[in-house]
This record gives structure tokens, sequence and C-alpha cells, in this order.
């Protein structure tokens, strides 16, 4: 209220003399209790008292004044001045600094617009450096990918020479795994010399990759030329190079294709092919005789040796662990690893003696007028050569070696196929003691056990194929492409034991092949089966036809090809609705003689399937052979859903195939995402688990 009236300053005076009355007031009350009235004794009358009261008042109040003066002139007014002097003190000048300050910041925000926009453009460049490190990758793929799967000896380099790409068969020519080419220079490790000339290592072909690399022209140079390998054998091969151009026109590289010179002309099927035949062995001092000239020429031996007493001698030999190199390395190298062995066995019999392939996987060499222990060395140089020459394949060394069973051919020694009998006896020994190694000796007690239980195996398995306890039991193949293409259906044998187990043909076949009775087998099921189809004709009305695997061992069987022929002439069953499947392998061995039965059987009707194909080798019998059906080897199809190799193989098969209109079956199919590649792949049918456990008829 004093505020509003006097205003604020005034105010505070007037509020600041009242308390200083109040507080004189009360300290003249205090100075007359306990001062001046006990210091005069307490004798004075009223007057008195109240003029001591009024001094005692005064008394204070000029304390109080003169307190207040001292206070005022000492410490208020020059408190007062010193804050009126802070309150008018001008500001010092800071406009400098502050401009200053304004600058920094301006740069600061403007370097900090310059780093987000670097950083921008760093992810820009890490995202697109990513993106071309994954092409790249993707690049390197897909040119390995090839590399892999074309079957030209092919190289690769950049502009300065260095090798940066080799497919498996320029490793396989040059005799060195592909990581030990790769990065060194072309001229290092595929050493050119001129052709024509005797001291040709005096000639070396100087400047040639790089006179191309050098040339803005992609128009391939061909020049003929003798290739060093890495066993220092001399190689005349044909020498493609052809500088790799890059969009601006610059030569990045080359790409170097070797073709030998001294190989036998193929047939055009597009392409080499890795199988095991006779005219691949052209090339060699030793040609690989088959099966016939060999039995004819064993006969030959053992009827000299029995009439004039002159002994001769037998090698006989496989490749050691070649299951284990199909499974491990895939088909292509189980076939490669045959011609590998065979060219190192027909290299290491110059001059000695004469080499054959009896089957697929067996070598034999006839010695004549040499004894056991002159073929012992030559057997034993034999092992030699194949443990030092392995096989390099995709860029990797396999052991290729031998078992080798020797026998002599003499008077007493025993006829054809006890000889033979024998040496399966040795081999199976030598598998058992780790391979690799010459066995000429019998163990006392594997001829009586090995001719007892291949007897034993025959004559349990006769009476069971007439008494009832051999049984045909089926599985589909069902069409993966066309939903109206009605599906097929195979057979197999089941036989029973003693404890009413069912056994496979695997326990007793193989005994029943070396006793050469696979025909009667193969005969009695083919009557079989003959008979279930006409007790089921709804069976041939839902599907194509019933397929029935055929043992090799009967197709060499003269009898077997006209006693098929008048088994089917006489049964109702259309023969239209029979397909006989013939393994892959022994078809590449045994050409001819699969090619004459099925002359004698396709004009009834008799639809052929070529089973177990994995390589070019099916490809060529499917030009040749009047095959309706090719069956995929597993080993093709077993990484189908994770492998994109195996489904560029897959699918390069499948389009051979279709273009010779045959189709193609995957069997052994046991997971459900191996279909969608299969389909993918263009595979017609499928077989195994995953599509059908158990076929529709039994027997």
């Amino acid at each position: 209220m004093l505020t509003r009236t006097l205003g604020r300053r005034r105010a505070k005076r007037v509020v600041a003399w009242l308390s200083l009355v109040l507080i004189a007031a009360v300290l003249a009350a205090l100075l007359h209790r306990f001062g001046l009235e006990p210091a005069l004794g307490g004798d004075l009358d009223e007057k008195g008292r109240r003029l001591l009261r009024a001094a005692s008042a005064l008394q204070a109040l000029m304390l109080l004044v003169v307190g207040y003066l001292v206070w005022n002139a000492s410490v208020r007014k020059p408190v007062d001045r010193l804050f009126a002097r802070l309150r008018t003190r001008k500001p010092p000048k800071q406009s400098h600094d502050a401009e200053q300050l304004r600058a920094l910041t301006e740069e600061g925000d403007k370097r900090t617009a310059q780093l987000n926009a670097m950083m921008q453009m760093h992810r820009s460049l890490r995202d697109k450096l990513t993106s071309l490190g994954a092409e790249h990758v993707a690049a390197l793929r897909s040119r390995d990918a090839a590399l892999g799967i074309t079957q030209d000896a092919i190289m690769l380099t950049d502009r300065a020479g260095a090798v940066t790409g080799v497919s498996a068969a320029t490793a396989t020519l040059l005799r060195s795994p592909r990581e030990s080419l790769i990065g060194k220079r072309f001229d290092d490790v595929a050493p050119l010399f001129e052709d024509g000339n005797q001291h040709f290592r005096d000639h070396p072909l100087r400047n040639f990759l790089s006179t191309v690399a050098g040339s803005a022209s992609g128009i391939p140079q061909i020049r003929e030329a003798v290739l060093v390998n890495h066993e220092n054998e001399p190689v005349p091969v044909f020498v493609t190079a052809t500088a790799i151009i890059d969009s601006g026109g610059q030569s990045i590289g080359c790409s170097v294709r070797f073709s030998r010179a001294d190989a036998p002309a193929p047939e055009k099927t597009g392409h080499q092919s890795l199988s095991l035949s006779d005219s691949e062995m052209d090339a060699w001092s030793s040609k690989l005789l088959s099966r016939e000239p060999f039995e004819r020429r064993l006969d030959e031996l053992v009827a000299d040796a029995v009439d004039n007493g002159v002994q001769h001698a037998l090698i006989y030999l496989r490749v050691d662990d070649l299951d284990r190199i199909n499974d491990q390395s895939g088909y292509w190298a189980g076939e490669q690893a045959l011609w590998h062995a065979a060219r190192n066995f027909s290299m290491s019999l110059t001059d000695v003696g004469t080499g054959y392939r009896p089957s697929n996987s067996r070598f034999a060499a006839l010695l004549v007028g040499k004894t056991l222990e002159r073929a012992l060395e030559i057997a034993e140089r034999v092992r030699e050569h194949a443990e030092s020459n392995q096989l390099v394949w995709n860029g990797k060394r396999i052991a290729c070696n031998f078992s080798i069973a020797v026998l002599p051919i003499a008077r007493g020694g025993g006829e054809r196929a006890q000889l033979l009998g024998q040496a399966e006896t040795l081999l199976a020994e030598a598998k058992n003691r780790g391979g690799n190694r010459v066995l000429h000796e019998v163990p006392a007690d594997a001829p009586g056990a090995r001719r007892r239980d291949d007897q034993t195996w025959l004559e349990w398995l006769l009476p069971r194929l007439d008494d009832g306890r051999a049984h045909l039991i089926s599985q589909e193949l069902r069409p993966l492409t066309e939903s109206s293409q009605k599906p097929l259906v195979e057979f197999f044998l089941r036989v029973e034991d003693d404890d009413g187990v069912w056994l496979e043909p695997g326990y007793y076949l193989p005994a029943v092949e070396r006793l050469q009775q696979a025909h009667r087998v193969d005969l009695w099921a083919l009557r079989h089966l003959l008979k279930a189809l006409e007790s089921n004709p709804r069976l041939l009305d839902s599907h194509t036809a019933a397929c029935l695997n055929l043992a090799p061992q009967s197709l060499l069987n003269p009898e077997f090809a006209p006693s098929a022929f008048e088994i089917i002439g006489n049964s109702p069953v259309d023969a239209q609705h029979l397909c006989f499947e013939i393994d892959e392998g022994f078809a590449v061995s045994q050409g001819s003689v699969v090619q004459r039965f099925m002359e004698q059987l396709r004009p009834i009707g008799v639809r052929f399937s070529l089973d177990r194909c994995h390589t070019t080798m099916g490809i060529t019998q499917l030009r040749h052979l009047p095959i309706d059906y090719m069956k995929i080897h597993p080993s093709v199809t077993r990484n189908i859903d994770t492998d994109a190799l195996d489904r560029a193989h897959l699918k390069w098969i499948c389009e051979a195939a279709h273009l010779l209109n045959r189709r193609t079956c995957a069997i052994n199919i046991e997971s459900d995402g191996a279909l969608a590649p299969l389909r993918s792949a263009g595979v017609d049918f499928a077989q195994g688990t995953a599509v059908n456990k158990i076929g529709p008829l039994m027997t």
C-alpha cells in the first residue's frame, strides 16, 4: 500500500525510519531496565523515572542515528556507488569475437555438410564396391564352372601372360594339379616348341602368346607345336590362341585351347568323349584288345601248354578303389581313371606282350613263352609305373594303382574259367590287403572256398527260382514334365533266404556270373514278368512299359537273345510293353555285343534303356544304339539341389538326349527338394523313394 502511495523508493525510506524508531524504543527500554535505573539505585520519584526513561530513549536514538550515519557513510554509499558503476559500465566490445565465432560456426556447418556428403559418397562407393565384388565373384564362379564343365583343354591368361584359369582337361594334359598352374607364366607351365624338328627342345616357340595378347584383333591364331608336360613327355598339339578384347577394344588376356595332334579324329558328337574305347588306344604302343580276342588267345595258349608243354603267363589286373573314385570325384573321374589306367598299362607293356581289356574294369596281358619269374618282374614294373603316374583330375591328383594277379599258363594249370577264377581270387585277396600289390600264390583255402561259395550260391538259387521263393517287386518311374505321360515300372528280383529275408541280387549274382549262369536267372525273370503282366492287364493300360535290368554276362551268352526272342514271341503280352535295361559301362566296352542283341529284339518292338549314364559315353551310345530311355546315374543328381555345376551337367545331358529324341530318367531320388531342379533341367521321369517307394505289382 505504501509502495502504491509513496512509490517504491520513498516507501523503503519510511519503512527504514519506522524500523529505526521501533528498534530505538526497544533499545531504550532495555537500557532503562538494565542500564541506568539499576545504576541510580531505584530511589527516584515518578518524575525522575520519566526523565530517566526519556534520557534512555534519547541515548538509544542517538546510538542508532550515529550507527546509521556511520553505516551509511562507510558501507552503503560505497556499495551503492560500486553497484551504480557496475550498472552503468558498458559491456566490452565483442563484435570482433562474435564475427569470428559466427564465421567459425558457418565454417563448421560447411565442413559438416561436406563430411556428410563424403560419408554418403563413401556409402555409395562402398555399396558399389560390394556389388562389384559380388559380380566379380559371380564372374569367377561362372568362369570356373564353365572351365569345369568343358571337356576341352582350355587355359586363360591375363595380358602379361599369367595363368588365370585352367580347365580339368588342361590339367590332365599337362599332368599337373590345377592349383600349381594358376598364377604362373604360361611359358613356364606350358612350354611350347616348334614342330617338325628332331631336336625340337632346341627350338622353343617364343613370343607366341605375347604376340597374340598384344594384338587388338580377336581372330584366333593357330599353331602346330610340341607341348612338354610336367612329366617331361612331348605331346604334339594344335594350339589355338585368341586375344580377349574388352568393350574398349583393348586386349586384356588370351584364351588358349590345346588339341592333341596325334589323337584319332572323333566322331562329330559336339563333345569330346572321356570314355574308354578301343579307338582311343590307337595312339599307344600297345593297343588294348577286347574280350573276344582275349578269350580266344587265352584258349590257344592253354591248349599250347597242354599239348606242347610250353609255359606262358597271364597278368590280370584292376584299378584299386574305382568305386571310391566314382563316389568322391564323380563318374567322369572314374572313366578318366580307367582311361588313365589303360594308358599306363599299355605303355608298360612295350615289347613284352599284348594288352587286353576283358571288361570295363579289368585289364590283362598274355606273355607268350614267359616264365612266372619274368611275368612277376613285368607285373611289378606295371605296378610301379601306375604308382608313379597318378591321375590329375579337376586339378587334383588321384591315385590309380593296380591290384595285379600273375598266373602261369602251364600243363595242369586248368582251363580258361579256372585261370580267371584264380585271378579273381588273387585280386580279391590283394584288395583285402590294401591293394597296390602283385600276388601270384592263391591262399591255401581260397580256391576251394571260392568254388564252394560260388557253386553253393548257384545250388542255393536255382531251386528257389522254381519253388516260389523267388519274387519280382516293382517301383514306378513317374513323369516330371508331362502330366499326360504314362509312368514306367521297373521290376527287381528278390530271393528268400532260409531265414525268410529277401536277398538282393548283389549277394548271389556275382557268383552266378562267374559261373556263367546269369542268363538262366534273367530268362526266369523274363518269363515270370510276362506271366505277371498277362495276369494284370490293367497294369499295361496305366503304364507305358515294364522294365527289366539284364546282367552283362547274359548278353555275352550267344543263346540268350534267341531264347528271349522265343519267350517274348510265345507270350500274349505285346513286346512294346517290355523295356530291357543295359548298363552304360557294358554298352561302351562291349558295343558290338549290345548292338547285335538289340538288332535281334528291336524288330518285335522291345524297347531299350541305357542304365546309369553319367558322361558323354551315354550320349555316344545314344547316337548309334536304338535306345528309348536314358537313366541318369545318381552321382549326377545326388547334389542337384545345392550344386550349380551338377545342375549344368544334368541340363546338358538332358538337352543332348532330347536332341536325339530320347527320354531321360533320374534314379535313386530320395529328396523332395531335388524334384524342382530335375524339372528345371528337363528330366522326363524320376525314380526313387521321393516319388514311389513300392510299385503296383509284387509276385
